[in-house]
């Protein structure tokens, strides 16, 4: 009979900031839908000079909320799989919205890099390492 300390990680209770950290993954997987969205109707009521660059970037779009959606629900199951796409994905996404904080558009800089450092930081705390580390 295994002794009460050898529990797997998903015997335990899922600790509250773990699910947090899942739901501001969705919410970025929304983002990017929006995204994605905005750029379909842009396309579609004003037109573009360059029509299959914006379908490019929507097609990436929709991979990349597909695979941080998945990611986000392997982190619930406690995968430990799902932290390292995660913390490239938060990085990239840090890059990716500090110069909006210099180009004149600094809400876009706020939606990028706060979830991304929030989220960042989180997979790293004790409480949720123990859940998805090794």
């Amino acid at each position: 009979m295994p002794s009460p300390s050898s529990k797997a990680p998903t015997d335990q209770p899922r600790p509250p900031l773990l699910t947090a950290i899942a739901a501001l993954v969705a919410l970025e997987v929304l983002l990017l839908l929006a995204g994605a969205a905005y750029l379909v109707h842009g396309l579609v009521v004003d037109g573009s000079s360059a029509p299959l660059a914006v379908v490019s970037v929507v097609v990436c779009a929709l991979l990349f909320g597909a695979g941080l959606g998945f990611c986000a629900w392997g982190l619930l199951r406690r995968a430990t799989w799902a932290r390292s796409p995660l913390v490239v994905w938060q990085l990239l996404q840090v890059a990716a919205g500090l110069p909006a904080f210099s180009g004149g558009t600094p809400w876009l800089g706020v939606l990028l890099v706060l979830p991304a450092v929030a989220v960042g930081v989180g997979l790293f705390t004790p409480s949720v390492s123990a859940q998805v580390g090794r």
